[in-house]
């Protein structure tokens, strides 16, 4: 009973099995567990190469989730390029070498996707087989208040009002990624890419409000 709840938990036994993937070790020969967290082979503590297509949450060994803790995410990448730092393969085979450098830009770039609100959504929707299509319909009322506000933006001139807009466009977002996790939750792939959808425009405009408070040298 115990052990049933145990694959009911991980999801399925074939996930289980992905897991806990016993390959053979490039260095030594001997079986190693090649997961995500066993970077180095138990046996002779080489380095492992990186699963094809490695799923970017098991690489940071973190629960595939749209509403992840940033902190926790931040914590792993600096573990992870700790163990990977180029200065504790110097002397090791060229091989070696080569794999740490791999999967050193495989957990930069996995961490870079996974901290966006919008990259990890993206993301987790390309894992589940959809796309954001090129033509996404939204209507003309949204596509409106989004000119008015990319036209507010440059119309912006004071700390004040640029810093208004600013709050304004942070809430939206933080809005955005409570109904994105919930429809993540839910399964609803239709809703998640609108939300998405929505959440690129947003996204624009936070990039232009960032740029004019750099610009400007407003301090936060």
């Amino acid at each position: 009973m115990a052990f049933s709840r145990i694959l009911c938990n991980l999801g399925s036994k074939s996930h289980l099995m992905n897991q806990f993937r016993f390959l053979s070790c490039w260095s030594c020969g001997k079986n190693t567990n090649n997961s995500s967290a066993h970077l180095f082979c138990s046996n002779c503590n080489a380095l492992q190469p990186p699963e094809v297509k490695e799923n970017y949450f098991k690489i940071m060994g973190i629960h595939e989730t749209y509403d992840l803790d940033e902190n926790d995410l931040a914590m792993k990448f600096k573990e992870l390029q700790k163990q990977l730092h180029p200065d504790k393969f110097a002397n090791k085979d060229k091989h070696e070498q080569e794999i740490s450098d791999q999967y050193s830009s495989l957990v930069n770039e996995a961490y870079k996707t996974l901290l966006e609100p919008l990259s990890r959504g993206i993301y987790m929707l390309q894992l589940r087989g959809k796309e954001i299509p090129e033509n996404t319909e939204l209507d003309q009322q949204f596509l409106m208040m989004i000119m008015e506000k990319n036209e507010e933006v440059e119309n912006a001139e004071t700390e004040e009002e640029i810093m208004k807009l600013n709050k304004e466009n942070k809430a939206i977002i933080k809005d955005l990624q409570k109904k994105l996790s919930l429809a993540f939750f839910d399964g609803d792939l239709k809703m998640v890419t609108k939300l998405l959808s929505q959440m690129k425009y947003y996204t624009s405009i936070d990039n232009q409000i960032q740029a004019v408070i750099r610009n400007k040298g407003i301090i936060r």
